[in-house]
């Protein structure tokens, strides 16, 4: 009996907040199916969280801090890395695809991962993802050429996305109330720390020894990760492999999700680059990406409606919310400054100013430092000023708008001036508010059920909106570089040059000058770019926060607190149930 009654008061709290969500503008009534999820979890109660002992529960979370660590690690180590990674294959042309195509599969597969993860379990496909990214890792560090190493990074971030998004269901699966600041705060030193290591050690690992242990050194990491979580993880919704359970699984969804995000950025990553933009390459890809965007989401729309079986990957209805739609938005256009950050600064550094890998990685401290900081504010304010966390969400645009701008007008110097460091401050401390306060204010525009996949669309959005940064950002440099040093260096130069950078060490000195005022304009308009797109984010960070502000007037803390989406233990069920006998 006690499943049955735990559906109803779930039922009727969602309900009470829904419709304040109705009345508030913040959905619409065909985005919210209370009804249905009442019945859902009556006649398919889930099984109840496991009570693990505390050593047991921090054996797992070092396990998790472990690989998470390391798919993060992963997106930042080669920015340091990339001048020698390409030169040794004597291939400048494609050196952001080392970045962009495991960022172009570790987005695609979140959502993926996340539906799979209800339908196949979330220790399977834990433990999946871990294999599939410590296997490519040594692939990668073993590739003979750029091809090889771009296909084995786009399994590697299969991996990789697998490992993000699972990590926050295992946590939230297996945790109570009580514990929850614990791992949070452990989880987020993952990417304070990854994000500090990443350049850091990728500097250092390719000045010292060679690039390829960037990747082989993930081997032995993700072999105790594996390890601790087998033995440690219960089986949390573990589930049959057979007929019916692959019948729930959108194959088609999945597919289309990645394939339409890697036509298209492939489309802007070579535009200008390997083909001019009216190649029928270049044109077909175009095309055919935008095209499968519209398929994808023709295709969601009719599993939705037309199938009791299949469950799809994005569901349609958390769009008409406006509220969620320009979050998305926002979340898209502020990636592009901060992927566009994280790899281009290292780069100026490297070619403009004339720094080592190391010091490269050195001087983005202001802002990786800065970033995790600021993060911790939206926390330690949602108990008690909770009403204006979403303040910050505009404010953190607005920084970033600044720290972009501040980054676009640089020009040429043979040293860093101080100001760079402060405009780095001002970009991280507008990341460290916009990707916090954005996934609190999920809780606030979607329903529980709903807000799992929210957040991946989220993210997915966020790095899909890095990749279109970064594969802007090449076409401007190719551009400027082809058009720009024709008269300085000769053909032969112009061809090494755009194959490696370490062709500047035979330039006679008035060359090289002339090389180096050309890339710091390409830089400039890179981050003029970024710029355009951060204040695009702002305007609708502003929509945003206003549609949030919205709801927020029609509901107290009790409500908003009792819909965080976590687990209760089984003490706590215990209890309740005790007392609810005790009362009849």
């Amino acid at each position: 009996m006690q499943p049955s009654t735990n559906a109803s008061l779930e039922a009727g709290s969602n309900t009470d907040i829904s419709s304040k969500k109705i009345e508030a503008g913040m959905a619409t009534p065909q985005t919210i199916d209370v009804s249905n999820e009442a019945q859902v979890t009556e006649s398919e109660p889930s099984a109840p969280v496991p009570l693990l002992s505390d050593a047991r529960l921090y054996i797992i979370g070092l396990g998790i801090w472990i690989a998470l660590f390391l798919a993060a690690f992963e997106t930042t180590v080669v920015a340091t890395s990339l001048v020698d990674i390409t030169s040794e294959f004597q291939d400048f042309n494609r050196a952001s695809w080392i970045v962009v195509v495991y960022l172009l599969t570790y987005n695609g597969f979140l959502l993926l991962s996340s539906k799979l993860c209800d339908i196949l379990g979330i220790k399977s496909m834990f433990l999946g993802a871990i294999f599939i990214f410590g296997v490519f890792s040594i692939a990668c560090g073993a590739a003979q050429n750029m091809t090889q190493l771009i296909i084995f990074r786009a399994f590697q971030g299969i991996g990789g996305g697998g490992i993000y998004c699972i990590s926050f269901i295992l946590m939230l699966s297996i945790i109570t109330k009580e514990k929850l600041g614990t791992f949070s705060g452990g989880i987020s030193s993952v990417f304070a720390i990854a994000s500090i290591c990443g350049p850091l050690l990728g500097g250092v690992i390719t000045e010292k020894s060679t690039w390829r242990w960037i990747f082989y050194l993930n081997g032995p990491g993700v072999v105790v990760a594996f390890a601790i979580l087998y033995f440690a993880i219960p089986d949390i919704n573990q589930v049959k492999m057979n007929r019916q359970t692959l019948s729930r699984i959108d194959f088609g969804g999945g597919f289309l999700s990645v394939a339409w995000s890697i036509l298209l950025v492939y489309a802007l990553q070579e535009g200008g680059a390997e083909y001019p933009w009216s190649h029928s390459v270049i044109l077909g890809t175009l095309i055919s990406g935008i095209v499968g965007l519209f398929i994808f989401a023709g295709y969601e729309w009719y599993i939705a409606k037309k199938s009791s079986v299949i469950e799809p990957i994005f569901p349609l209805r958390l769009l008409k919310s406006p509220a969620f739609t320009y979050l998305v938005l926002t979340t898209f256009c502020i990636g592009v400054p901060i992927y566009v950050t994280i790899i281009v600064i290292p780069q100026r550094y490297q070619i403009v100013n004339g720094v080592s890998p190391i010091r490269s990685g050195v001087l983005l401290l202001p802002m990786l430092v800065v970033s995790p900081v600021m993060s911790l504010i939206p926390g330690l304010a949602l108990k008690t000023y909770w009403r204006y966390v979403p303040y910050g969400f505009a404010v953190g645009a607005l920084l970033s708008v600044a720290g972009s701008a501040g980054l676009g007008v640089l020009g040429y110097s043979d040293k860093i001036e101080a100001k760079t460091y402060g405009f780095l401050v001002l970009l991280g401390a507008g990341m460290g508010l916009v990707m916090p306060i954005g996934v609190m204010l999920v809780k606030f525009i979607c329903d529980p059920k709903d807000e799992a996949v929210a957040l991946g669309a989220q993210n997915m959005t966020r790095v899909l909106g890095g990749l279109v940064g970064l594969a802007i950002g090449t076409a401007i440099l190719h551009q400027k570089v082809e058009h720009g040093l024709p008269g300085v260096l000769s053909p032969e130069q112009l061809h090494a040059l755009l194959k490696s950078p370490q062709v500047l060490a035979t330039l006679r000195p008035d060359q090289l000058i002339a090389v180096k005022k050309v890339y710091a304009a390409s830089y400039d308009l890179q981050f003029n770019m970024a710029t355009g797109f951060a204040a695009l984010g702002t305007v609708f960070s502003i929509l945003t926060t206003y549609y949030i502000l919205q709801v927020m007037k029609t509901i107290d803390a009790e409500d908003f607190f009792s819909t965080l989406g976590l687990k209760k233990g089984v003490d706590q069920v215990k209890t309740e149930s005790e007392k609810k006998a005790e009362d009849a």
